[in-house]
């Protein structure tokens, strides 16, 4: 198993309950006024596991202004991912087809995305996975 895989895993499991938690809220709350108590709950715990405990400078990577405004930018993407995500939930969207086209198909488009903007190759196997990815897409998407 490499090295990612692990922490990978148990990130999967945080987005299972976070869906889990955004069906429970959907319709209890403004969609716009729900993705932001996800934002800012996630922006103090973040901050907190920063004040908490430094790592080592070994194991910390160098920040860079352009890293920082594409950690920035990404926040925007997310923020309307949730804001989206709370209007297909609030509109009847069952967790299980609105967690898959939401979160499958971001993946499946970064897969194509990312050979071309980071030189990642692009393998018969990732090929597989995407088309796997688009048909359980095709399937759990059509669930009602």
């Amino acid at each position: 198993m490499p090295p990612w895989s692990v922490p990978a895993l148990f990130g999967s499991a945080f987005i299972a309950v976070h869906y889990l938690l955004l069906r429970a809220a959907s319709g209890r709350v403004d969609d716009r006024l729900g993705a932001l108590m996800v934002e800012s709950s996630a922006t103090v715990v973040l901050a907190i596991s920063l004040l908490w405990r430094a790592r080592p400078e070994s194991q910390t990577a160098a920040s860079s202004r352009a890293g920082l405004g594409f950690a920035a930018a990404s926040g925007v993407a997310v923020a309307g991912a949730s804001v989206l995500l709370f209007v297909a939930l609030r509109r009847g969207g069952p967790v299980a087809s609105t967690g898959m086209i939401v979160l499958g198909g971001g993946v499946a488009l970064s897969a194509l995305a990312a050979p071309w903007l980071f030189g990642e190759s692009f393998t018969a196997r990732r090929a597989v996975g995407v088309v796997l990815g688009l048909a359980a897409l095709w399937l759990l998407g059509g669930e009602s």
